[in-house]
């Protein structure tokens, strides 16, 4: 599933849109690809840091955004709709 041109605050003053991609590859455990502005992050399903070249500032608040839309994803017997 894909949620494209979210908006993320990367600060008070920095807004920028973010792309999530969920997948489900338990070969790599790759959970989520999170890319904006030509730079990538691949997390596993515990969130942590696969791979990927985006700035520091940036994973925080990019995946703080991710966790919330994991939430409003959320069936009520708590099973992801991916």
């Amino acid at each position: 599933m894909k949620y494209l041109d979210i908006p993320v605050s990367i600060t008070p003053e920095q807004e920028q849109a973010f792309n999530f991609e969920l997948v489900e590859n338990e070969e790599s455990d790759q959970f989520c690809k999170i890319w904006s502005e030509g730079k990538e992050l691949y997390v596993d399903e515990n969130l942590a840091y696969i791979k990927g070249d985006m700035p520091l500032e940036w994973r925080e608040p990019a995946i703080a955004k991710l966790v919330l839309i994991l939430g409003a994803n959320r069936h009520l017997d708590g099973q992801l709709t991916v």
